[in-house]
């Protein structure tokens, strides 16, 4: 075999395994009942294309912090040995509002600000990306008061922010037709969760979802596996689509 062809033959070598490395991601959520509620994990699994490879993860239960999740063993276990490419942290809701006395001081009192870099600092420490996934309130103000304490959090925490209460307000005054509040008034309904799922796929990939999201199995209120990490099974049945596909460019949004 000639010098020449060796050289080819080894360059493409590395292109098709970069390129295989880029298809393999293995993602885990680390939240409490707005990540598993509609199971937002579930619905962004859906999202992937056929013959892409991604295999994603939950560490959730009820009114959990991200200050409860530094001590759980399970998160501890998962982010040192799991081989995460991507962990996305969802704090409790309100654990980040940060007034304008808490903003003199770009939210650095704040407790969560404290285990959102300590989770964040070892998930990159295991090679992992990390995503900080927004929450909502109920007014323009305290949605303006909570995303500053999320935006300073994520950038302590070298995590890329995934905004969600402003538009999802904006929206709500829009499309006041969609499901965005789960029936008890608190939680996610089925546009709030499908919005995160497609901001969190496009955050993660860089590209605009191709379909909307649909949980495979059974829809949950309660947490799953609130002791442990629920591995995702996209081809578990009934399948149930959250939004209608002509709703995903809106839930994206520019």
């Amino acid at each position: 075999m000639s010098r020449r062809l060796l050289v080819v033959l080894l360059a493409a070598l590395t292109v098709s395994t970069a390129w295989a490395d880029e298809q393999v991601r293995r993602v885990l959520f680390i939240g409490n009942s707005l990540t598993y509620v509609n199971d937002l994990p579930n619905a962004f699994a859906s999202l992937a294309l056929p013959g892409t490879h991604i295999q994603v993860d939950m560490i959730a239960s009820g009114g959990a912090t991200l200050a409860d999740a530094t001590g759980n063993p399970s998160v501890s276990r998962a982010l040192a040995e799991g081989g995460y490419t991507d962990v996305v942290l969802q704090e409790r809701g309100g654990e980040a509002f940060c007034p304008s006395a808490c903003q003199q001081n770009n939210a650095a009192s704040l407790p969560a600000m404290q285990s959102a870099r300590e989770l964040s600092r070892r998930a990159r420490a295991s090679g992992a990306r990390v995503f900080y996934l927004g929450t909502w309130q109920s007014s323009k103000e305290t949605n303006e008061a909570l995303e500053f304490g999320e935006r300073a959090i994520a950038k302590a925490s070298d995590a890329t922010y995934i905004e969600i209460a402003k538009p999802r307000r904006k929206l709500m005054l829009t499309r006041p037709e969609m499901a965005w509040t789960h029936a008890d008034g608190q939680h996610p309904g089925y546009a709030t969760t499908a919005m995160m799922a497609l901001r969190t796929w496009r955050a993660i990939f860089h590209v605009m979802p191709a379909a909307a999201p649909c949980v495979a199995g059974e829809l949950h209120y309660h947490a799953p596996k609130p002791d442990g990490v629920l591995h995702i099974d996209t081809s578990a049945t009934p399948r149930t689509c959250l939004v209608t596909e002509d709703a995903v460019p809106v839930l994206v949004g520019g």
